[in-house]
């Protein structure tokens, strides 16, 4: 427990850019007194990628998040931590919209602008950037990326481990294609 909040801490595995803001949203939030982080090359952790089953930081830190750009890595990352007993949980920054009918796997996080609409389904361990349009009935694999201003169409599709760039549009089944 954070004595200073009251709050729990929350564990964050990579202390990167997309970590440091993801360790900002959730304290910001209110749902966590602090993060902390285990990285293997960034100064100022608690330990490493290989503390995470250390005695005790899983009682301080009971829910945690995989904060790396790899999608694969952080899929494998998840994997570990729910080895390890951690909680999984999903974090939609309260300047999203998402769905009450859309389903979002452990770990991912929807940051702030994004809009995820009706039916849409997203696997574990995705990342649904800030102004990122995932539109109703989309279907998103596990450990997809969809970066700042991504738009995934109604009714489309995203394998899992892929990244929809800022500024790509993937079409619904049913769009026309585009004419050259």
């Amino acid at each position: 427990m954070s004595a200073e909040h009251g709050l729990n801490s929350v564990l964050i595995l990579g202390r990167g850019g997309f970590g440091t803001q993801l360790a900002e949203l959730l304290v910001q939030s209110g749902r966590y007194g602090r993060a902390v982080f285990l990285d293997d090359r960034a100064p100022g952790c608690a330990g490493t990628l290989a503390d995470l089953a250390r005695p005790g930081l899983r009682a301080a830190c009971p829910d945690a998040f995989a904060a790396v750009g790899s999608n694969a890595f952080r899929l494998e990352l998840l994997d570990r931590l729910a080895a390890a007993g951690y909680r999984l949980p999903v974090f939609v920054h309260p300047a999203a919209v998402v769905s009450p009918s859309a389903v979002l796997g452990a770990g991912t996080v929807v940051l702030p602008f994004c809009y995820v609409g009706a039916g849409v389904t997203a696997g574990r361990g995705c990342i649904l950037n800030a102004g990122a349009v995932i539109d109703h009935n989309a279907a998103l694999g596990d450990g997809v990326h969809a970066a700042p201003g991504a738009i995934v169409k109604a009714g489309a599709a995203v394998a899992a481990l892929a990244k929809v760039e800022s500024g790509q549009v993937v079409r619904s089944p049913w769009d026309a294609p585009p004419a050259p």
